[in-house]
């Protein structure tokens, strides 16, 4: 009667709680006991199970819904909450050691991916300056990684001060193998040139020719505008010039294409023109101790942060891009998590926890909050078979002493990391 129950609600639609056949020889894990977020926006699953297989979910429901297997390794996990592994939908990669840029390498790409698994997130988007070297660390090639997060890249930012220039890097990022383009559109306040219209529609234009979504690095209202009208697919930061308006909220939703805020991009401007609050978080510090981050601690440097024209500016635009993203997705524009981490003094791991209480400080809701970083993220660029925890997505979850749907912060109560079933060592 209970596999029944459980066809019928699966076929409905209301649960993924298909029970495995009990004559594979498949090697099975379950995972009993704990409060089950699915990444969907859907209600908690209370005192649920979670059934893995050959580093995919076999089976997900309640105690009642799934009939495990013979010969199963169980893990009581009552009491803490699963919930899927985050995703970064926009971070980097590669190059950063400590507090240092200039280190690019396949071994330092492994360890900064390993570094984002140990803090629960267990996919990347890496939006430029990949080179060759993680080619083959890309999630497309490297499907058995198990203790270090998913690689998605983007290769070289794209840039080019006429049409031709630009799309030969399109071209090249092709040939080297990547999973997205980019291109940046901004005048670093006022400091630089800007990527001209005549340029980055070409530089689209090839992109999809290629079959490639592109994500494109903006700052002003208007150029995002422009941009969703050139056809460009993701906005991999916050519109910070001015308020959002609705011709921008008919765009996004007209074109079905998401909004990243990278809040913590932002944050990381100005926040060593003293001593951060979070260098003293156990949480960081599990990672980052004093040595790597006493050069922020100097004083000289901290006042210089505190001259900084433009390190100011960010600080006081911080609030328009907190307002902007509470208006987009009030107003169902679909957010993307992401931080812009994997950038000198943007802590990869730790910043994608700093920004999920950033978003709830703009006013989203814990659940919102995770399935941004969850679905909506694996949703917005098209990675398969992560961001929610269903029957036959990968096993990549994340286990929790804490209820972050009570307070988003309980996202650092981190009790382990699962990758295609493996725990995170």
């Amino acid at each position: 009667m209970k596999t029944r129950l459980c066809l019928v609600l699966a076929l409905m639609g209301f649960i993924s709680c298909s029970t495995p056949q009990q004559t594979d020889n498949k090697v099975y894990t379950a995972f009993t006991g704990a409060t089950i977020i699915d990444g969907t926006g859907a209600a908690p699953i209370q005192n649920g199970v979670l059934l893995v297989a050959d580093g995919r979910i076999a089976a997900m429901g309640t105690k009642n819904e799934v009939t495990l297997p013979d010969n199963i390794t169980v893990n009581d996990l009552s009491g803490k909450t699963i919930i899927p592994g985050l995703i970064n939908a926009h971070g980097h990669v590669g190059d950063v050691k400590g507090i240092e840029g200039g280190h690019y390498s396949k071994q330092n790409v492994i360890d900064n991916l390993s570094l984002f698994a140990r803090y629960g997130v267990t996919t990347v988007v890496s939006l430029g300056a990949d080179k060759g070297e993680a080619v083959a660390l890309r999630a497309v090639a490297d499907t058995t990684a198990t203790q270090r997060a998913r690689l998605y890249m983007a290769g070289e930012v794209i840039s080019g001060n006429t049409p031709e220039e630009a799309v030969a890097v399109v071209d090249q990022n092709d040939a080297m193998g990547v999973d997205f383009m980019k291109i940046r559109v901004d005048d670093n306040l006022g400091s630089s040139a800007k990527m001209t219209e005549e340029v980055y529609q070409a530089v689209i234009n090839r992109s999809h020719e290629l079959g490639y979504k592109i994500a494109t690095h903006m700052y002003y209202l208007d150029d995002a505008k422009k941009l969703l009208r050139a056809g460009s697919d993701f906005l991999a930061h916050s519109v910070r010039d001015l308020p959002v308006d609705d011709e921008l909220i008919g765009l996004l939703r007209e074109k079905k294409v998401c909004y990243c805020p990278t809040l913590t991009r932002e944050l990381s401007t100005y926040v060593y023109e003293d001593t951060a609050a979070f260098f003293s978080d156990p949480f960081f510090l599990r990672t980052y101790n004093t040595s790597v981050v006493e050069p922020l601690l100097d004083p000289a440097r901290q006042a210089q942060i505190r001259n900084n024209p433009s390190a100011q500016t960010y600080k006081q635009q911080l609030p328009t891009a907190m307002a902007n993203l509470k208006t987009l997705s009030d107003n169902g524009v679909t957010i993307a998590f992401g931080t812009d981490s994997g950038i000198p003094t943007r802590f990869i791991g730790y910043f994608e926890h700093l920004e999920m209480a950033m978003m709830a400080d703009a006013g989203l809701s814990p659940m919102q909050i995770i399935v941004s970083a969850t679905s909506d993220a694996a949703k917005c660029l098209d990675l398969k078979d992560v961001g929610k925890l269903v029957t036959g997505y990968w096993a990549d979850f994340v286990v929790l002493d804490a209820n972050p749907l009570k307070d988003i912060k309980n996202s650092k109560s981190i009790s382990g990391v699962w990758i295609a079933g493996e725990e995170v060592k």
